[in-house]
């Protein structure tokens, strides 16, 4: 059945030309020492140019903000751009400057700050468990003896903390904040009707709720939906059972698990001195002080773009998390409406052409007039952030400043990425022992992942045995692209072999038009080594010194 289908997309290819169709992921090894690379450094010019228009043509009004773009193996900031608008330069509270170490309030960023301490201790092994394991107020309502029913009530038995997670438990989004019943007098008017007494929220707006007053509301909501449906309750709910899980309170927890740790100077879970921080107008109208209570885990930290940076790249190193945690958890939960868009714990995932996908984790936040975003490319090992505060309106600016980014950033490091690799494992390989050759030649070109442009076993042209194994008579039809697959340890690292790519005919629809590459990789195999396997010996430098086609039994020395 699997060869079958290998001669069928042969067939296809050879019936309309082959081209590339990479493995979703990195198609290079990621790119590293952005802040010395000449292409990297040329794209932070154009970066800087199209940011410094944004101010001045007033698609950024009104604000100032800070900006980082890091690497995973380099300690400081590969570029940073700061912008200080005259509603902080001329505040009577803050800093009147913005630099790298300036506080903003980063909204629901925290979430992610959440769900990485649940990271530190292996808590994707809870993500199964139903959430009334950890919180008795939810386990006692649904021990009532009157069962609640499934539309007036949550079925709580059955809400885990992975859908939490990923917002896909259909909870409410908020209880008491923002709650429009602060405003029913004036809504009154506008066709809303009177709430009794029983029915006005006392908490939320005016000052945070207790865990009390938080239960009796969310207990009494009905279930929204079982598709993603944003939910800072759910996060609530969350930092709850992280408590009862590690004993300690949500504080400590973030102090001893992420802020002590990774040394994060300017960042807390309470307002710290406001003379540290970017303070549009005063404390109270921009909510740099307001106090969200118990929701601290949905919302409540405040950090500086130094701080995010070192949290970003803390969890493309893995640094407190295991690799294996992390590879789980930098995965969609579930999808959007949007076939650019995806959902993860809490990760917003969002889907870019460079012409490959990649695939942009992030996490966005906003409260009062702090807007907040992280973004990170595991293809490339490297992320961005940036920090916004100032006017009613920053989370679009926010937007536009990612927006600005990724659009810059992201075909940047795939070209810094092939310059990189071609230096690093390209030119020829060959081994010549009895009369017979042996050889491979690498090269790069603006297809993904490095080109296997000759490849000749025993005096035998591989190209050609391929063909005579998938019945394809025209060479253009079969294309040997490697892309690294993550195996690598000291002095070695593995690439898969992609040794057909489909062109997608213009007219083809998802399934005829679908990229199958995952399909074929590894399906002929030799003695139980796949024809895909590759690995490349190297040097202290990590530089390659030969190359291994592993099913075919033989090293060869770069020349």
């Amino acid at each position: 059945m699997l060869y079958s289908r290998w001669l069928l997309l042969l067939a296809s290819a050879h019936a309309h030309g082959a081209t590339v169709c990479p493995l979703l992921g990195p198609t290079f090894p990621a790119p590293t020492a952005l802040s010395k690379d000449e292409s990297f450094l040329s794209a932070t010019e154009e970066l800087s140019s199209k940011l410094h228009k944004a101010i001045d043509n007033g698609d950024l009004p009104s604000i100032s903000f800070a900006l980082q773009i890091f690497n995973g193996q380099e300690p400081g900031s590969a570029f940073s751009f700061y912008h200080t608008d005259d509603i902080v330069k001329s505040g009577n509270v803050g800093v009147n400057e913005i630099d790298e170490n300036t506080i903003f309030r980063i909204g629901s960023i925290s979430k992610l700050w959440t769900m990485f301490l649940y990271m530190t201790f292996g808590g994707i092994r809870h993500f199964p468990e139903p959430i009334t394991k950890y919180i008795p107020e939810l386990r006692a309502n649904q021990s009532s003896s009157k069962p609640p029913n499934a539309i007036d009530h949550v079925q709580w038995e059955d809400v885990t903390i992975g859908e939490l997670a990923s917002h896909q438990a259909g909870i409410l989004n908020n209880y008491g904040l923002l709650d429009l019943g602060s405003q029913q007098n004036t809504l009154q008017n506008q066709g809303f009707p009177e709430l009794s007494e029983s029915e006005q929220v006392s908490c939320g707006n005016t000052r945070p709720c207790d865990r009390a007053e938080f239960f009796d509301g969310v207990l009494e909501r009905p279930a929204t939906s079982y598709t993603p449906l944003y939910s800072n309750s759910g996060y609530q709910l969350l930092g709850y059972a992280l408590e009862s899980i590690l004993g300690a309170s949500y504080e400590d927890i973030l102090l001893d698990r992420l802020i002590k740790p990774l040394n994060l100077t300017q960042s807390s879970l309470n307002a710290p001195n406001p003379d540290r921080a970017a303070i549009p107008y005063n404390e109270t109208a921009s909510w740099f002080d307001f106090e969200l209570g118990d929701a601290g885990s949905v919302g409540g930290i405040y950090s500086s773009t130094k701080d995010m940076a070192t949290f970003g790249r803390a969890i493309l190193s893995n640094t407190l998390i295991e690799p294996a945690i992390k590879r789980r958890w930098l995965k969609p939960a579930a999808h959007t409406s949007s076939l650019r868009g995806s959902v993860g714990a809490p990760w917003e995932i969002y889907s870019y052409s460079t012409p490959r996908r990649v695939d942009l984790y992030s996490k966005a936040g906003d409260i009062g007039s702090y807007s907040s975003f992280l973004g990170l490319s595991p293809d490339h090992d490297t992320g961005f952030t940036t920090l916004v505060a100032g006017s009613s309106n920053s989370h679009q600016s926010t937007a536009v400043i990612a927006d600005i980014v990724a659009d810059t950033l992201l075909p940047t490091l795939d070209t810094v990425a092939r310059n990189q690799a071609l230096e690093r494992f390209g030119g020829d390989y060959e081994l010549s022992t009895g009369g017979s050759n042996s050889s491979i030649t690498i090269s790069a070109d603006d297809s993904p992942g490095l080109h296997v442009e000759r490849w000749i076993s025993d005096s035998v042209d591989m190209y050609e045995t391929l063909m005579t194994l998938t019945g394809v008579t025209d060479p253009s039809a079969i294309s040997i692209r490697l892309q690294p697959n993550g195996l690598q340890s000291t002095g070695r690292i593995r690439f898969s072999a992609v040794i057909y790519a489909m062109e997608t005919p213009p007219d083809a629809g998802p399934i005829s038009g679908s990229c199958v590459s995952w399909f074929v990789v590894d399906t002929f195999v030799y003695g139980n080594v796949g024809l895909s396997d590759f690995e490349f010996d190297l040097d202290d430098n990590e530089y390659a010194t030969s190359i291994s086609p592993q099913a075919l039994r033989i090293t060869l020395p770069r020349v």
